[in-house]
């Protein structure tokens, strides 16, 4: 895992190692595809909205996998600008890094790596532009680089955001520490540098990307201080803003593009080597309650937007629900199977009154449930509840070399059981068509658990086939999706040979 360092504690190997990176990324013109991704992203897509953190975590995130490509280096890392250690005197600004301020009267950047006859920034369009230009502390409104009590200030702001999801929200931890309400901390950055960190063509200045890397480390840490405080919008706002809405200028791999896809720092190897004081480190952190099925749990939102997160285990595939009751507004969303970042399915006033019910077929697995109130602003009591609905029953009785039997993978790691009987010892063929991807596999004689074949793209298309020599009793087959997370139709047949 790399480790995200103090850009001002970065030594003189790690310093050059980062730079030259860079330079390679701004040769191959990889450096100007990431300027244009940002300059041409729709404003109100990546700004003054919910998506402004996770956006931006996950631009930085490409950017730091393109270092650590260019490289040969995994541990490579993006540093962070410190910023109550990073002004103009910071050793961050030396010439074997950033290259310092700009020329007092013209702005351009004559010094370091990223000097004048080193580096031309592009225009929207992705032409020349000419030099790199700063102007420290030039703007009225940024005088100054943010200070440790006004980054704390905003670190114990809850929740995530509100309604109406903009510049005006409040109160809103997003907001604050975008900059457009309480002490301007991320907008106040940009400011501070001036120059060609202003407009949307900002990422022309390496030390954006550091700006930014602070940014994140800030929203991580509140993560940690409050994990019971989720991402909002889970819906209801402009497309592109909610969970589990794909963002603007993002592309769907390696890790997926919606806010859901990077709320956890930790399974994107993102660390960084200092937390302040205030910050539990994730290894301190509780853990998620978990259920019991058919036992009742009281639940509490204390705090404002605050979000509870349980988990249960299936240990059959079948039909589950799962409820809240009392008096509370609730919204549930239920993640899984083993994945507590597959949205599997959201419900807001499902239940009795305003509460929420979740009935749905699941497969073997562990579930993971976020319940939170409608409102991000009230505080409420709930009670919880998951129960079966029975487990999925054997469909009996195939008749062999007959029509078969028409079915559908409906859930994620679904798998449906068939039985047929054998009156003669004979060779058999057990067949899947359609157009799904289904594995099969064969069990007896007289016994669910002894496997006697299995197979997966025999058939035709990708559908399964198995010819296997069998005696006389009872058989079953079971089939399911190649993909843990497949679904769709397909035909079951038994037929003799």
């Amino acid at each position: 895992m790399a480790i995200r360092k103090d850009a001002n504690t970065l030594s003189t190997a790690e310093r050059n190692e980062f730079v030259n990176a860079v330079h390679e990324l701004k040769s191959a013109g990889i450096y100007d595809q990431f300027v244009l991704r940002h300059a041409n992203a729709n404003m109100r897509d990546i700004h003054r909205s919910p998506a402004f953190l996770p956006w931006h975590r996950r631009f930085i995130w490409d950017f730091e996998k393109e270092l650590q490509r260019v490289s040969g280096n995994s541990q490579l890392s993006l540093p962070y600008w410190n910023w109550p250690e990073g002004d103009a005197n910071a050793s961050m600004w030396n010439d074997d890094l950033l290259g310092g301020n700009g020329d007092l009267t013209t702005q351009v950047v004559n010094r370091g790596p990223f000097r004048s006859d080193q580096w031309i920034i592009v225009n929207s369009s992705g032409s020349a532009a000419g030099p790199l230009m700063r102007a420290f502390g030039s703007q009225a409104w940024a005088r100054n680089l943010p200070s440790l009590q006004e980054i704390e200030q905003v670190l114990a702001i809850t929740p995530y955001d509100v309604s109406p999801w903009s510049e005006i929200s409040s109160p809103s931890f997003r907001n604050q520490l975008e900059g457009f309400n309480g002490p301007n901390l991320h907008n106040r950055g940009h400011g501070w540098v001036s120059g060609s960190m202003l407009p949307m063509t900002s990422p022309n200045d390496p030390v954006f990307f550091m700006h930014h890397c602070m940014v994140d480390k800030l929203w991580y840490e509140w993560q940690l201080r409050f994990p019971n405080q989720g991402y909002l919008p889970i819906s209801g706002a402009t497309f592109g803003q909610n969970l589990s809405d794909p963002m603007a200028a993002t592309n769907a791999t390696p890790i997926g593009a919606r806010a859901l896809d990077v709320l956890d720092s930790e399974a994107l190897d993102i660390q960084y080597d200092h937390l302040l004081s205030g910050t539990v480190p994730p290894d301190n952190q509780p853990a998620e309650v978990v259920l019991s099925i058919g036992r009742e749990v009281e639940g509490e939102i204390g705090s404002p937007g605050e979000e509870d997160l349980f988990s249960f285990n299936v240990p059959a595939f079948g039909s589950y629900t799962i409820e809240t009751t009392g008096l509370s507004d609730t919204v549930m969303t239920l993640f899984g199977p083993d994945n507590p970042n597959q949205q599997i399915a959201l419900n807001d006033d499902g239940g009795q009154g305003f509460n929420s019910r979740i009935s749905q077929v699941l497969a073997i697995g562990s579930y993971f449930v976020r319940v939170r109130l409608f409102s991000p602003t009230v505080v409420g009591r709930y009670r919880l509840r998951v129960e079966s609905s029975g487990v999925a029953a054997i469909i009996p009785d195939i008749n062999i070399d007959g029509p078969g039997f028409d079915a559908a993978i409906s859930a994620g790691r679904e798998s449906d059981l068939y039985q047929f009987h054998v009156d003669s010892v004979g060779l058999y063929k057990v067949e899947t068509t359609g157009s799904t991807d289904t594995l099969l596999s064969l069990f007896g004689p007289d016994n669910q658990t002894v496997e006697i074949a299995s197979n997966d793209d025999s058939g035709e298309f990708r559908n399964a086939s198995i010819r296997a020599q069998l005696m006389p009793g009872d058989y079953f087959a079971r089939v399911r999706h190649f993909s843990d997370f497949g679904t769709g139709p397909y035909r079951i047949r038994v037929q003799s040979e």
